[in-house]
């Protein structure tokens, strides 16, 4: 399967930056039965992705945390102390970060280039080595050092903010 146009700007980024990935190609992960197959592929954990909203639409927060836990927006609200969040919806996604439903992605902050989207990290995913997320598309996933993977993000320039899931 050739790689998605939108892909490539994503590793063009890891490139220039140094950062070591390895790809891999599968159906589109819908659900997280799906994810969970791709993880025994791999044999890296894939990190579940929320693009999120405050009730005006006027403040972004993309979540990742572990694919086993569960979103609880009231946890999350008040450890930012903010108005209860919800998901965003696509027209915002694909106008903030260039991406699809499914494919949410911290990769896709180089396209934030106002850097309005705040990065919000369950504390548990620091402990990981190695993490897999999607490259820009659903019908793939790559896996990288969590380390490289947070540094990516802070170039992007935007802000990170760790809470506990």
């Amino acid at each position: 399967m050739p790689i998605d146009p939108r892909e490539l700007p994503i590793y063009e980024a890891l490139d220039e930056l140094g950062i070591a990935y390895e790809r891999f190609e599968h159906k589109p992960t819908v659900t997280m039965e799906i994810c969970d197959e791709v993880d025994r592929i791999t044999g890296v954990e894939h990190c579940k992705n929320l693009f999120l909203t405050n009730r005006r639409k006027s403040s972004f927060y993309l979540a990742m945390m572990g694919a086993n836990k569960r979103f609880q927006t009231a946890l999350i609200s008040r450890q930012l102390d903010c108005s209860r969040l919800s998901f965003a919806d696509d027209g915002l996604l694909n106008e903030k970060l260039r991406l699809l439903p499914g494919a949410v992605t911290p990769l896709g902050l180089i396209y934030d280039k106002r850097h309005e989207i705040i990065v919000v990290i369950d504390e548990d995913i620091k402990l990981l080595n190695r993490i897999s997320v999607h490259p820009g598309v659903s019908t793939a996933s790559i896996a990288l050092k969590t380390t490289d993977l947070l540094s990516f993000i802070a170039h992007c320039g935007n802000r990170m903010r760790f809470v506990k899931i």
